[in-house]
């Protein structure tokens, strides 16, 4: 038989489907959908909003038994399993897309905003610890500055100074040292007592905000353990109702999901805010290897080619080889001391003692309630066959 007698075999079907499957219930998109914020509120305001999903949600809304409060747990349980991801985020324009944390950002924004508040503090506890540390890096270059001004003035005009005090040259260079060792100390003492004071701020700022996820992942907690349980508490309220109980176990495990996703979503809300963190002093740390030899060599150029004066031109060599010696020391000093170092943070903010995503189990929670449900049915089954 030849081959063009064959009979072709029936392909894949590769047609394209007409129109998209609608989305379910409450996940369509709103005609005037609000742009969430490219970053949250670092201090942020109270929900007030009676309506929608911002309405506030009370601890007793989640197991009450009214309509409207189940409604509008409903669309904030909707806002995440129903909306699908934007591909091409509808905010965006033909400008600049957005980095990719702000983009992370303003869908966490979207999906979850029964927990910005929590959020604007997570962001608001980043920008601090950046901001303290710009101020610690410009106030360290500035210390090195001044201290490297006293040596130079004391180089330049100490001797002759001191001299007219003690009646000789060689108890002015004397003392003209004595200055810029004192200049040293005073740079040193300041320095550490600086450092002191940022590094307490940075414990002060890490525990608040420790101390408030703790509070918010405990309460997350609790509404997930207390929903697992009234799923099958419900049994004396619809001991006749088969189907209201069915309703009302659907409702509790969607809610079960959906607490255990924002507690998930505010782990890496918080994953995020620290990697900007880390980034933030790795580029800093950089800034602070340009400016630190920056500010010496300027030094150096301007202190290097000063007149000696004629009445003690070797003494005031002497004095600027002292000076340069200190110089260098005090610039290393400026750049390898009082860093913060990596783990500072990872430290001060104690994550191990956060109730973590994981430890709700949520795959075995979920599937420990079917198997409950599947072997009570057998077992109503067993017991009514012989009926």
């Amino acid at each position: 038989m030849s081959h063009d007698d064959q009979t072709p075999r029936a392909g894949p079907n590769m047609t394209i489907p007409v129109s998209p499957p609608a989305p379910p219930p409450g996940a369509a998109d709103l005609a005037d959908r609000p742009v969430p914020p490219s970053t949250p509120s670092p201090s942020p305001e109270p929900i007030t909003a009676q309506e929608g999903i911002l309405r506030p949600i009370q601890e007793s809304d989640y197991f009450t038994m009214d309509p409207e409060a189940i409604a509008v747990i409903s669309a904030n349980i909707d806002q995440y399993y129903n909306q699908a991801l934007d591909i091409f985020p509808f905010w965006e324009t033909e400008n600049k897309p957005d980095r990719f944390h702000v983009l992370f950002t303003r869908q966490i924004e979207e999906r979850f905003p029964a927990d910005s508040d929590i959020r604007g503090r997570i962001h608001g506890y980043g920008r601090r610890v950046f901001d303290a540390l710009r101020l610690h890096v410009i106030v360290k270059r500035l210390t090195q500055g001044l201290a490297l001004t006293a040596f130079s003035t004391m180089a330049v005009f100490g001797p002759g100074l001191f001299a007219e005090w003690t009646g000789g040259q060689p108890q002015g260079l004397g003392l003209a040292v004595l200055g810029m060792l004192m200049a040293l100390g005073l740079f040193y003492g300041v320095s550490a007592i600086l450092f002191v004071q940022y590094r307490f701020r940075l414990e002060n700022d890490s525990y608040e905000l420790s101390r408030e996820v703790v509070q918010r992942t405990r309460e997350l907690q609790n509404l997930f353990t207390n929903a697992r349980a009234l799923s099958d508490q419900a049994e004396t309220q619809f001991q006749l109702d088969g189907k209201g109980w069915g309703q009302r176990a659907l409702f509790l495990t969607r809610l079960v999901m959906w607490i255990a996703a924002r507690m998930e979503y505010l782990e890496k809300f918080a994953q995020m805010e620290l990697w900007r963190v880390r980034r933030e002093r790795y580029w800093m740390r950089w800034v602070g290897r340009i400016t630190t030899p920056f500010v010496l060599l300027v030094w150096l150029a301007v202190f290097a080619f000063w007149p000696a004066p004629a009445a003690n031109e070797a003494g005031f060599r002497v004095l600027q080889l002292i000076a340069l010696g200190l110089g260098v020391l005090v610039s290393w000093m400026s750049y390898f001391r009082w860093q913060t170092p990596t783990a500072a943070v990872k430290d001060k903010l104690g994550v191990d003692g956060w109730v973590r995503y994981a430890s709700l189990d949520v795959d075995n929670t979920i599937g420990d309630q079917v198997r409950r449900d599947k072997e009570r049915l057998v077992e109503y089954r067993a017991l009514t066959r012989g009926r």
